[in-house]
């Protein structure tokens, strides 16, 4: 006999305050993250590693992060798909250099920071293992109004939901630097 009651919902879910807006302000990546320790309510409180992470910053109202719950019933395995999307204004060399070595990059981890200040981990299941670019694309435009722009998408899969940071990312990293 299995242990159904371990699945049961804690919680209720309430509705709360309109204060809530979408969008994302800026994503990092880089560094060798070798640990990740978590609060009682699965918050990120300490990521230890070595060397930089470095941040991408997007113009607002143009990136996004979204997460897919996938469930089957018929296998029994649940996981989840983040999908950050991320959109660079005016192609140029070191735009493209750095797009280039992000894509060739496997079993990325990152963050991000959303517009209402919560800072996200991707990445952090060592099981599935990180992320990496599965999409992007560069265009010109053809007006002068139009945009010049890199678009890349970026996937990660988990066996849990992405979590957030428990506070400021420089307050809980250890052993990396931060690059503006």
């Amino acid at each position: 006999m299995s242990n159904y009651s371990a699945c049961l919902q804690t919680a209720s879910i309430n509705l709360g305050c309109a204060s809530n807006v979408g969008g994302i302000v800026k994503a990092y990546f880089g560094g060798n993250i070798t640990g990740v320790t978590y609060n009682a309510s699965g918050e990120v409180t300490g990521v230890t590693g070595n060397g930089n992470i470095y941040t991408y910053e997007v113009q607002k109202q143009t990136s996004s992060l979204a997460e897919t719950f996938n469930s089957s019933l018929e296998n029994g395995t649940v996981f989840y798909q983040q999908d950050l999307t991320l959109v660079f204004h005016k192609m140029d060399q070191d735009k493209r250099n750095q797009l280039k070595l992000l894509s060739i990059n496997r079993g990325l981890k990152g963050f991000v920071e959303d517009n209402n200040g919560t800072i996200w981990m991707l990445g952090e299941d060592s099981i599935i293992g990180g992320g990496y670019l599965s999409a992007g694309s560069g265009a010109s435009g053809t007006a002068f109004g139009d945009s010049n722009q890199y678009s890349v998408t970026l996937t990660f899969f988990s066996s849990e939901p992405m979590t957030t940071v428990d506070g400021a990312l420089s307050s809980v990293v250890s052993g990396l630097t931060i690059n503006p």
